[in-house]
């Protein structure tokens, strides 16, 4: 497809939810660890790191220089799914075809401008404070993205959380993605432990009925946390 000039997208912040200015502080309870669990299974972006808003701005510069248009409302129904599913359903929304060429050019410039930003990505407090308090009762614990392998291995390492995953298990790594179990039932394969005895936490719907589609023994929504930050344009 041939690349059309357009202004540049506005930058996209992620938004917390109005909480009072001096909360309690937040404790992990059996609500957000069940203490039957044998293994966590973390969702990346918007899960463990708030990333979304730098993804969007990605998605949105890189997508107005094709003719694409992409906007929080489309990233949030479809959060979770392979991004060369999202670049294709975009294109088609968009009237726009993708040919290998485009998908290629495509890809390498969203992947410069997301790099070129990953040092801004911070975590989400109090899921890792989950993390901390599963890491702190032995429990092995992966990560089930369907991000590309590059960007999620970035995002972990840049923020010092890579160390608490025993398996890393990205888009390219399973045949289908979200809502298909298969990221999930992978990690929990690496880990070596049922997905019966496993809980999912997750910030989408479709990655929420993939884990319920693993038959875990918990799909837990972060974006009920008190403090998360929700993404608009």
């Amino acid at each position: 497809m041939p690349t059309t000039a357009s202004a540049a997208a506005a930058p996209v912040e992620a938004v917390p939810q109005e909480h009072p200015a001096h909360p309690p502080p937040f404790v992990v309870d059996d609500h957000w660890l069940p203490p039957n669990a044998k293994a966590l299974v973390f969702d990346c972006d918007g899960t463990l790191l708030d990333s979304m808003c730098i993804h969007l701005e990605a998605w949105k510069a890189t997508a107005d220089k094709f003719g694409i248009q992409i906007n929080a409302a489309g990233m949030v129904e479809l959060a979770g799914k392979p991004v060369h599913e999202l670049l294709d359903i975009f294109a088609a929304r968009s009237g726009v075809e993708v040919t290998p060429e485009l998908r290629q050019d495509f890809f390498n410039t969203k992947s410069k401008y997301y790099l070129d930003h990953a040092r801004e990505v911070e975590v989400i407090d109090e899921v890792v404070e989950i993390v901390k308090t599963g890491a702190a009762r032995g429990l092995p614990m992966a990560v089930a993205s369907g991000g590309t392998r590059k960007h999620v291995m970035e995002g972990l390492t840049s923020t010092n959380l890579l160390s608490y995953f025993k398996a890393i298990v990205c888009g390219e790594d399973v045949p289908n993605g979200k809502p298909a179990p298969d990221a999930f039932l992978r990690a929990a394969e690496q880990l070596g432990v049922a997905p019966g005895d496993c809980v999912g936490y997750e910030d989408a719907a479709l990655g929420m009925q993939a884990i319920r589609n693993a038959g875990y023994l918990a799909a837990v929504d972060v974006t009920q946390l008190p403090a998360y930050p929700h993404l608009k344009d």
